[in-house]
């Protein structure tokens, strides 16, 4: 009579194997892992002890399907590079996993059918929040958000729109408080020079502009924007274009730093001084800024501040910390740094 066959090995360490190197019940590991303050601590040595000397690693999907709950947020980035998302990342990240919860990052690269791809995927594995750049997504997103079970996490724009939580600044008021600026320094041919990264973002600024020119009996006329991202060729081709159409054109405001870059380099190029004949502003600056020559007028938003507040908002949502008057929208505002490049000189 043949023998049964057995089941192949997959040489992968099992629960069981934990319980049976340890001597105790594969409910007791579970529990010892899961919840460790409901085990004594010399149990919970022993159980960790052959945990590390077989180099078990728990299964969190079963454990999360099993109980309902997840310890990964999901983070959806628009960019790896932008100093937005890496600045916010880090800091978010830090306070993220000291309360015990994990991180898990997709990439969209500003397209927002790849954030509809990534968020199918990502809500299907149950995440305890997930957490999106700004607030522009597809009809399918939004309405895979809203009804989705977690918290939901909106960053980097305070905008009215958001589907549970929100925090960064008003990109609107920064562009206009830019503009203000200039006029208040005695400019008034100041143009706009836009690139998308987050179409919703650029419209605001682009709206802060043209309402702080208006308020100053000033036409907002001299723009250019471009669907594309950000980089130090628009700066070149914007200083070019604008110049053609407005000889007289005598202030710049970027929306990215690149551009501020490529303009001030167009400058130098074209021997046209910064800030006496143009000056030259940034609605979104950095060191690189402060260290241009000359350097560059820049808002500043302090995007580290920005990922350990946006950490506790979300922590307190998930353990339902002051519930009834819990924030659910955080401004953390922004700086105009004055520097060289818009300090006009009287003549």
């Amino acid at each position: 009579m043949a023998e049964p066959r057995k089941r192949r090995s997959t040489g992968k360490v099992t629960l069981a194997d934990v319980a049976k190197l340890a001597g105790v019940g594969s409910m007791t590991v579970s529990r010892a892992l899961r919840t460790p303050d409901q085990v004594s601590d010399k149990l919970r040595e022993k159980i960790q002890q052959a945990v590390d000397e077989l180099g078990y690693i728990p299964n969190k999907a079963a454990g999360a399907l099993a109980s309902g709950q997840s310890d990964t947020i999901a983070i959806i980035l628009p960019s790896f590079t932008e100093k937005v998302c890496a600045n916010f990342i880090a800091m978010f990240q830090q306070a993220i996993v000291r309360s015990g919860y994990q991180v898990l990052i997709g990439y969209s690269h500003d397209s927002m059918e790849q954030e509809e791809n990534l968020l199918t995927s990502m809500l299907a594995n149950n995440p305890a929040a997930v957490v999106l750049f700004g607030s522009e997504h597809s009809a399918k997103s939004r309405k895979l958000l809203e009804s989705g079970e977690c918290p939901v996490l909106e960053v980097n724009e305070i905008t009215p729109l958001a589907v549970d939580l929100n925090i960064g600044i008003d990109h609107y008021q920064a562009a206009k408080a830019m503009t203000r600026h200039l006029i208040e320094q005695g400019y008034k041919n100041i143009g706009f020079i836009g690139a998308h990264g987050d179409q919703a973002i650029l419209n605001k600024q682009l709206r802060g502009w043209q309402a702080g020119m208006i308020e100053g009996y000033l036409t907002p006329d001299h723009f250019l924007t471009t669907h594309e991202g950000a980089n130090l060729a628009l700066g070149c081709e914007g200083v070019a274009k604008l110049l053609l159409r407005q000889r007289e054109l005598d202030a710049l405001i970027c929306n990215h730093e690149e551009i501020a870059l490529g303009a001030l380099f167009e400058c130098q190029r074209r021997l046209v001084k910064i800030p006496e004949s143009i000056a030259l502003t940034c609605l979104d600056g950095s060191v690189i800024c402060a260290q241009s020559h000359p350097n560059i007028t820049a808002i500043q938003i302090d995007y580290e501040a920005m990922g350990s507040q946006a950490a506790q908002l979300l922590l307190d949502k998930l353990n339902g910390n002051g519930a009834e008057s819990q924030l659910t929208a955080v401004d953390i505002g922004f700086k105009l740094i004055h520097r060289a490049s818009s300090h006009k000189t009287t003549p």
